[in-house]
């Protein structure tokens, strides 16, 4: 279970990363016509996004900010500074039109960033192999921002087999692990095998001796049995669940650390890190400490520890590597 666990934290992480970074140019220089403000915008659309998150992944939330208000504050900070981004073709009514279409996405949908269209960046001026910060700088309507560098490149989307060995995926698709290819996620009662990602809220089980399984839903209540051997579902890692075993394999809550305190697979529980921090363990003992996130500039180990502070991501320093250094996508260095 906290292998499971930890996957998906470091799949909201990727995803969370490529939400701020490729689909919000948030807003262009100009408002188009509206009297919505940049600073209204992009407080109401980080409010949207945040409010959507803790309603879908509310442990995502903790782990990446640690609480909705920071989540809100980040979000918005970033919105503003991308509104620097020169050529973007994003506006605040824009802006401000997706803030009040997020509510009735679904949240596997929002998680795969298949989120309305006027959510999505419109095409910029810019041609492909231009240099970028936000996709509607883009004729392509898409930034490919390696895991390698601090700014990305006018191209378009990764489709499905693609590879995303040192980027991500369009919208909708997810990188396979073990072939390092886009992919899209398999439906509910899709099959799948170890390798496979789920749609966000299935999980791939398999019956005993099959060689694969099917994408099921995962519990997402406390004291739902969770021995997928006898008939159990997993626990819904966003929703702060894990497995207990010695209390008769149920549903559990996890809890939550700060910087400096232990965390890991304690006395049977399971203790997250909130706020950005990483638990960093020694060897292959199962408990360690939360090491706070790296700041801007910092150092970083994606495997490791210590991860970035949002919105900053570990720039890698070589492909298929660990460490890197943290980074933000900066529209006034990107150009």
């Amino acid at each position: 279970m906290e292998r499971v666990l930890w996957r998906f934290v470091a799949f909201f992480s990727a995803l969370l990363a490529a939400v701020l970074v490729v689909s919000w140019g948030c807003s262009g220089n100009s408002n188009g016509g509206s009297t919505v403000t940049v600073a209204q915008a992009c407080a109401d659309v980080a409010a949207a996004r945040c409010q959507k998150m803790q309603g879908c992944n509310p442990q995502g939330v903790i782990n990446a900010y640690g609480d909705v208000a920071t989540c809100q504050s980040r979000m918005s900070e970033t919105c503003i500074t991308n509104l620097g981004a020169p050529q973007t073709a994003n506006t605040p009514s824009r802006t401000e039109e997706c803030a009040q279409a997020l509510s009735g996405t679904s949240c596997p949908d929002y998680e795969l960033g298949n989120t309305p269209s006027v959510c999505q960046p419109p095409s910029g001026p810019r041609d492909a192999g231009s240099p970028c910060s936000v996709s509607a700088q883009c004729a392509t309507a898409f930034c490919l921002v390696e895991k390698t560098a601090s700014c990305g490149t006018c191209a378009s989307a990764p489709v499905v087999g693609a590879s995303c060995a040192n980027n991500g995926c369009g919208p909708g698709l997810v990188c396979d692990s073990a072939t390092q290819l886009c992919a899209a996620p398999v439906p509910s009662g899709g099959a799948c095998d170890d390798n496979s990602v789920c749609t966000p809220g299935l999980a791939c089980i398999a019956s005993s001796g099959a060689d694969g399984g099917t994408c099921v839903p995962q519990a997402t209540t406390v004291g739902a049995y969770c021995d997928v051997t006898d008939g159990g579902m997993r626990c819904d890692g966003r929703q702060g669940l894990y497995c207990n075993f010695p209390a008769g394999r149920i549903c559990e809550r996890i809890a939550n650390a700060s910087a400096t305190f232990a965390c890991g697979i304690i006395d049977g529980g399971v203790i997250d890190c909130s706020a950005g921090a990483f638990c960093q363990r020694t060897g292959n003992s199962k408990n360690g400490i939360c090491v706070a996130p790296a700041p801007e500039g910092g150092s970083c180990d994606t495997a490791n520890g210590p991860t970035c502070s949002t919105p900053a991501r570990c720039v890698l320093a070589a492909a298929g590597g660990t460490t890197g250094t943290c980074m933000t996508t900066d529209p006034t260095v990107c150009n």
